[in-house]
C-alpha cells in the first residue's frame, strides 16, 4: 500500500469516528469483492454486526437494531443477492464478505448477532476469526455440518416444488407456522429463491463443519419454540453457551422484538468491551 493510501485510510477513520460520537444513521451501499451490498448503520459505541435469515433481509434486524441503537453501533447489510445488495454470478466467500464489510466500515472488532442462516454464518466467522468477534449471538440458527432434520411431509414438499411461489408455500408451512403477514410475504420476496434461485454460475464456497472445540467467544443461544426439533437441537450443541428458548416460530425477530432486544441488550451489555 501506498504511503499516501495509508494517510486518506487514517483520515477517513477519523472522521467516522467523530461522527459515530455523535450517533448517526446511514443508508449506503459498499463495494465489497466486487459485489455491491447495501449497508445500513445507526448508532454509537461498540460495534454489533447484524446477519439476516434465508427468509428475508436486513429488515428482519430492523426492530432490534434500531432499539440497540441507543448503545451500540449497530449495522446490518444485505447479503450478496437478497434484498437490494448485487453480484457478479461467480464463486464468492460468505465469510470473505462479512470481513470485508467490517473492514470497510473501518470495524476492527464487533459482536457479530445472526438469525438462521446469518446465525451459521456467524458462528463460522467467530470460529475462522475469533480476534474480529468480541461476542456471538446464535439465534434459531444451524451449525454447520449439523444435518438439519425436516419431517418426511416437508422434505417431500420441498422436493416437488417447481415454482417459487411452490417453495414459498412449503417455507411458510415450516418456518411461520404462526401465520403469515404482509410483512413476512414481502421479506421473502427479497430472497434469491423468490427471483428463481442465485444466478447461474453464482455458488457461495463450502464452509468446513464448525469445530465447536474451537469455539471461545461469549455466546448467546436462542432457540425458537416452534422451529424444527433438529434446529433447536443444533443450538444445544454449543459449549458454554447461554441458552435461551422463545415461543415463537422461525420470525421471533419480528414477532417479539422487545424480548429478544432486552436478551440481547442484557447479554451484550455484560460484555461490551472497553
Amino acid at each position: 500500500m501506498a504511503p499516501w493510501d495509508g494517510r486518506v485510510r487514517a483520515r477517513t477513520r477519523r472522521r467516522l469516528r467523530g461522527r459515530r460520537a455523535e450517533g448517526y444513521r446511514r443508508l449506503t451501499y459498499i463495494e465489497v469483492n466486487k459485489a455491491r451490498l447495501w449497508v445500513e448503520e445507526e448508532g454509537s459505541g461498540p460495534a454489533v454486526l447484524f446477519l439476516h435469515g434465508g427468509l428475508g433481509d436486513s429488515r428482519l434486524w430492523k426492530p432490534e437494531a434500531c432499539a440497540l441503537a441507543e448503545d451500540f453501533r449497530c449495522v446490518r447489510f444485505d447479503l450478496r443477492f437478497y434484498g437490494r445488495s448485487r453480484a457478479p454470478a461467480e464463486e464468492w466467500s460468505t465469510l470473505d464478505d462479512v470481513r470485508g464489510v467490517l473492514d470497510a466500515l473501518a470495524i476492527e472488532r464487533a459482536a457479530v448477532v445472526g438469525l438462521s442462516l446469518g446465525g451459521g454464518i456467524a458462528l463460522d466467522f467467530a470460529l475462522a476469526y475469533p480476534e474480529r468477534v468480541w461476542a456471538l449471538a446464535h439465534v434459531a440458527a444451524p451449525i454447520t455440518g449439523v444435518p438439519l432434520r425436516l419431517s418426511e411431509q416437508h422434505e417431500a414438499a420441498y422436493a416437488a416444488a417447481q415454482t417459487p411461489e411452490d417453495e414459498m408455500r412449503v417455507d411458510f408451512e415450516v418456518w411461520a407456522p404462526l401465520g403469515v403477514d404482509d410483512t413476512i410475504q414481502e421479506l421473502w420476496h427479497a430472497t434469491p429463491e423468490a427471483r428463481g434461485g442465485l444466478p447461474e454460475g453464482a455458488r457461495p464456497q463450502p464452509r468446513p463443519d464448525a469445530d465447536l472445540g474451537r469455539l471461545g467467544t461469549p455466546t448467546l443461544a436462542i432457540i425458537a419454540k416452534h422451529d424444527p426439533p433438529g434446529l433447536q437441537d443444533a443450538a444445544r450443541l454449543l459449549p458454554n453457551a447461554q441458552l435461551v428458548e422463545v415461543d415463537s416460530d422461525h420470525y421471533l425477530t419480528l414477532r417479539k422484538p422487545d424480548l429478544v432486544t432486552r436478551l440481547l441488550k442484557e447479554f451484550l451489555q455484560d460484555r461490551r468491551p472497553q
